[in-house]
């Protein structure tokens, strides 16, 4: 997508149709993230049967690791991606530019300096976190692996989210397809081998997306420059991967609070993980069946709000704060309706999608069942806190959003079902999730509706003052 295009798509995205255009982008979003949890999917199938249960401990092990330090990267892009939409709103491809190069070069050097440390402190950090004696092998080999892919992923999941900022949502989907199915082809090769070749075990996992995700990125930097994509920096352009320190703070400072979330929200898991397990281990063989299908409930809200974040960051920059409530509104609806046809395909299913992941135990499926019947509801609620966040974000208010996820999750959600526990047993750990659910919606539409989000400045209006005052260098 081209300078031109980018603009064209902004045009579209602060005059035209909201619901249609909503629809639109999300969906390659959407599918692109479904195809992700799949392969994530895949791959944990494929090394549980190939190397045993042991090893499938420890792809856990470092799926939870790999999680909570992609934050880092995940804000900034956040950060990088409201700068850039605002910009494009407002026709200043300068300061795209600008964003551009001060992301990348940050996030590269940020991943590269993670995974030399997650290499050496592998053994420490896979100690530290109890790994039972037969899957720390495993577990040490996968999470060095899984530290090798970080530069390479993080770089890519940046350029993805500028991509989409620009109003670009097809070209990511398309490279992203390229990491996905040489995933898909390359894991049960470089695991189990072919043949004679006895492949390289679980070692196989990582270096299957080492491979993959780093082809996937090398293909999108050619195809950004052969079409002149606006995050492409060409001549001139290339001074910015020399961040402004300026810029550079406020990226940080911006994606500082969604980097902190995802540890506030897996923190907050292992906590109600910890006392599920004391109920069992039917309960906790029930428990991790339910939680896999939550996901998969919770994708379309989390498309719709990456597209709604989009969308407003052009109007705000555009000036066009009349259609921003639009965005909002039509937005949660749209994503409140979707995630309840879902809830409730999934719910009219029955055990059926519970089968994949455990065995034809009555009982377990029966719990299972149940959580679900508790759960499922509760991401109805967290859809439309979805959707309202991500209006917050596109006009740089990260932080409230990230004190009220801490806030429901810890004094909400974690002592709702610590305080019920001796009445309700381990219902009280189900109900807490749509308890927290419907909590966090109510503060947010509280927040968006009375809140100090709305009186922020377009993010780069600070820096341009200072250029145009001579205050910073070129």
């Amino acid at each position: 997508m081209t300078a031109s295009q980018s603009y064209a798509a902004a045009g579209r995205f602060t005059s035209g149709p909201i619901a249609p255009t909503l629809a639109r982008f999300a969906l390659p979003l959407l599918v692109t993230n479904l195809l992700h949890s799949l392969t994530g999917t895949w791959g944990a199938i494929w090394v549980g049967r190939s190397l045993g249960a042991d090893a499938l401990t420890a792809v856990a092990t470092a799926t939870v690791l790999m999680y909570m330090v992609m934050g880092s990267a995940m804000g900034i892009g956040t950060a990088a991606g409201v700068a850039i939409g605002q910009s494009l709103g407002a026709r200043d491809m300068t300061a795209v530019k600008r964003v551009v190069g001060c992301a990348i070069a940050f996030v590269g050097g940020l991943s590269l300096v993670l995974a030399g440390l997650g290499w050496a402190l592998t053994p420490a950090i896979v100690d530290g976190m109890a790994v039972p004696a037969a899957s720390r092998g495993f577990a040490i080999t996968h999470l060095r692996m899984t530290c090798l892919t970080m530069p390479g992923i993080f770089t890519y999941m940046v350029m993805m989210m500028m991509l989409r900022s620009s109003g670009d949502a097809r070209t990511p989907f398309r490279f992203t397809l390229v990491w996905i199915v040489g995933a898909v082809l390359l894991t049960p090769l470089l695991v189990s081998g072919i043949g004679a070749w006895s492949g390289f075990g679980m070692a196989g996992l990582g270096l299957a997306h080492l491979l993959s995700s780093g082809l996937a990125l090398a293909l999108i930097v050619v195809y950004v420059y052969l079409k002149r994509s606006p995050i492409a920096l060409h001549g001139e352009d290339l001074r910015h991967l020399q961040p402004d320190p300026v810029l550079l703070v406020l990226l940080v400072k911006r994606g500082l609070p969604m980097a902190a979330e995802s540890v506030i929200v897996q923190g907050a898991y292992f906590t109600l993980l910890a006392m599920v397990n004391t109920y069992g281990a039917a309960t906790a063989a029930a428990y991790a069946a339910s939680a896999q299908l939550w996901g998969f409930v919770q994708l379309p809200s989390n498309a719709l709000a990456a597209a709604m974040s989009a969308m407003a960051a052009m109007n705000i920059g555009a000036g066009r704060w009349d259609r921003v409530d639009q965005i909002a509104r039509r937005g949660c609806l749209l994503s409140f309706g979707i995630s309840s046809a879902v809830t409730v395909a999934m719910l009219a299913a029955g055990t059926l999608p519970l089968q994949l992941f455990v065995p034809r135990d009555a009982a377990v499926l029966a719990e299972a069942l149940h959580i679900n019947h508790v759960v499922l509801w509760g991401w109805i609620a967290l859809s439309v806190t979805m959707g309202l966040f991500a209006m917050m974000r596109a006009n740089g208010a990260m932080l409230a959003p990230t004190l009220i996820f801490a806030a429901t999750m810890w004094a909400g959600r974690v002592p709702f079902a610590h305080a019920l526990q001796p009445w309700l047993g381990a219902d009280a750990i189900w109900w807490s999730f749509p308890f927290g659910s419907l909590l966090s919606a109510l503060v947010a539409w509280a927040w968006y509706r009375r809140g100090s989000w709305r009186r922020n400045r377009p993010m780069l209006a600070s820096l341009d003052s200072q250029y145009e005052e001579g205050h910073l260098g070129e």
